[in-house]
């Protein structure tokens, strides 16, 4: 049987946000197999990160922290035996909540234990007076593809249409009870290539965001991050990462022009894990962490 946390963002246990969540809730115990709790995060005591980067340095890269979000928390516990979530969060300025946030940020440790790469989420981003609910939706897929995630759907809501809303609230609850019946078989893996295309026709497309980024919002090799690193770097070894991670990236770039998204992707993906491996080198294996990269990051096909 699959287990699926309904996770309630919001403060208000009846509110719209606390509506949408149940009528998924409702589509996910539809599909049969499951079995679905719902969780407020307000009920759990958890505080942000504080950087000790623990997690990274000691098998099993697990929180250190005692409150509900460390290795040994309540909610922990629950997020750990998930097969899938489907997180319902109020828009608050504008973007997802302080303590949806939290949540989604004190989730660190899994970037290094891999635990979470492939399970299915789904997320629901409910507004009212100016919206924004699609921004905030946004913001949540983005948050999936950085913990590896695989993104099931969003539903994007204003009060405006509630009533039409909560239905499709339910059939995102079922589509992720069918998605979550699977991972409970054996969770696939979602390695970087898969992932990068896989996230193309999602709310937050990483091909546009992640080019923008390494090259300074330039779209050229020349102004890139890689062309300083390559200028500035000390450690050789972090040199050579750079220079096998130029290549992928020009052809990024190359393939993105020409429209061929999914080349772009592939190559990207290739650049971004040899770029992530020569930083480590050069600013965090020997001055801030201490150990090298875990095995389950990003590693370089």
């Amino acid at each position: 049987m699959a287990y699926i946390l309904g996770l309630l963002a919001s403060g208000r246990t009846k509110g719209f946000t606390a509506s949408l969540l149940r009528a998924a809730i409702k589509g996910a115990e539809a599909v049969g197999d499951v079995e679905v709790e719902l969780v407020r995060l307000h009920d759990y005591k958890f505080g942000p990160c504080t950087s000790c980067f623990n997690c990274i340095r000691r098998e099993p890269h697990a929180c250190t922290l005692s409150d509900a979000m460390g290795a040994d928390g309540a909610l922990m516990a629950k997020v750990k035996r998930a097969n899938g979530w489907i997180l319902a969060d109020p828009v608050h300025m504008w973007g997802p909540s302080a303590q949806c946030h939290l949540f989604i940020e004190r989730c660190y440790p899994f970037v290094w234990s891999g635990e979470l790469e492939g399970m299915p989420f789904a997320s629901i981003s409910c507004a009212s007076n100016q919206g924004m609910h699609r921004l905030a939706n946004e913001n949540l897929c983005k948050w999936a593809f950085a913990k590896g995630l695989r993104y099931v759907g969003g539903l994007p809501a204003h009060t405006a249409y509630l009533d039409r809303a909560r239905q499709e609230a339910e059939a995102l609850g079922r589509k992720l009870a069918e998605a979550a019946r699977i991972d409970a078989q054996g969770r696939r893996k979602f390695p970087d290539r898969e992932r990068y295309v896989a996230y193309q026709d999602k709310p937050w497309r990483v091909l546009e965001p992640y080019l923008d980024n390494l090259s300074n919002g330039t779209m050229t090799y020349a102004s890139s991050l890689i062309a300083e690193g390559l200028a500035n770097f000390k450690r050789q070894e972090a040199i050579e990462l750079l220079h096998r991670s130029r290549g992928h990236f020009e052809r990024a770039l190359a393939f993105y022009r020409d429209g061929r998204s999914e080349d772009a992707c592939d190559e990207l993906a290739r650049a971004s894990a040899l770029w992530t491996h020569a930083t480590w080198k050069e600013f965090l294996e020997a001055d801030v962490i201490g150990t090298g990269v875990p095995g389950a990051y990003r590693p370089i096909a």
